[in-house]
């Protein structure tokens, strides 16, 4: 069945509901983009907050004994991100483990201490760069919908704008199928090889290593059938990212934002069994269901679950 906004060309945004102002984390995006500064500012569309993205709080680290950056516990608005922007390999792999091995807090912290201590384990060849952002990687968690739009660096424009935490919303589907009534959580981009094509996650790593999730992404990057990957390339048209381009000859990303956050319905591994990363970023209910790269109708409703 379609959705209220595909029936009536147009989208859902409920006259109740709960806003609150958010700012784009420039600390994180400097920092995952190689602290290169100017091309925060030249390529400005690819790390803003734009309408309808997911704002994702950065304001906790992972590591216990690790301070917020850039003191965020006194800033005035919470500090959120909708890109991973260009996180390096080893610290983004160090993200897709941390998410998709740990079925319980003994095991994630376990995980975290491991890497801590021996970062030369989970990858012996790791420039600075990325073992700084694994250092000050934050605790990822869900905060609303955005409903403006926000730069990741001052000079670029405003940096804070409006993010709905409570109501009805109409945002884009992901690589998966969503059906009504189902729980949703949020998921990156460089996710969607840990998910068979019924959303299920595959079974748990053996060891802990940067080489082994690099070669896992590789082997289960997500084959997408004519009419869903037709709708992906105009999902990701709107984000800047052009295929067959005339400019190269293949794919145009400059000023492109790539691994952004998606909804996903919740669903048990292959194992039947749930991981803790899913539970935890639990948002709200889908209103509607809804293909691959397709829009959803949404109730953002964390309490309420």
């Amino acid at each position: 069945m379609a959705n209220i906004a595909t029936s009536t060309s147009t989208r859902i945004d409920s006259a109740a509901r709960h806003q609150i102002a958010v700012r784009t984390s420039y600390e994180h995006l400097v920092s995952w983009v190689g602290f290169e500064q100017v091309r925060l500012q030249k390529e400005k569309q690819a790390f803003c907050v734009h309408k309808d993205d997911l704002a994702i709080g950065v304001s906790r680290p992972v590591r216990k004994n690790e301070n917020g950056r850039g003191n965020q516990r006194n800033k005035a608005y919470p500090n959120v991100v909708s890109t991973l922007a260009a996180m390096e390999p080893a610290a983004r792999n160090y993200l897709i483990y941390l998410w998709h091995n740990a079925k319980t807090f003994q095991e994630r912290d376990s995980f975290i201490r491991f890497v801590e201590r021996r970062m030369d384990q989970w990858d012996p060849n790791m420039n600075e760069v990325a073992k700084k952002q694994i250092t000050e990687m934050p605790e990822f968690f869900f905060v609303g919908v955005s409903v403006g739009m926000a730069y990741a660096h001052p000079l670029s424009g405003d940096t804070v704008c409006t993010a709905m935490i409570g109501g009805m919303k109409t945002i884009q589907n992901g690589a998966f199928d969503i059906d009504t009534g189902d729980s949703l959580h949020w998921i990156w981009e460089v996710e969607f090889p840990m998910f068979d094509k019924d959303g299920k996650r595959f079974d748990q790593f053996n060891q802990p290593s940067n080489q082994a999730v690099a070669e896992f992404v590789n082997g289960h990057e997500p084959k997408f059938e004519t009419d869903a990957a037709r709708r992906k390339q105009w999902a990701e048209r709107g984000n800047g990212v052009f295929n067959n381009s005339a400019m190269d000859g293949g794919n145009s990303t400059y000023n492109g934002k790539r691994n952004v956050a998606f909804p996903k319905s919740l669903r048990p591994g292959r194992d039947n069994e749930y991981r803790l990363g899913d539970r935890i970023r639990v948002f709200g209910r889908a209103m509607s269901s809804a293909r691959p790269w397709e829009m959803v109708d949404v109730c953002i409703s964390r309490q309420s679950l």
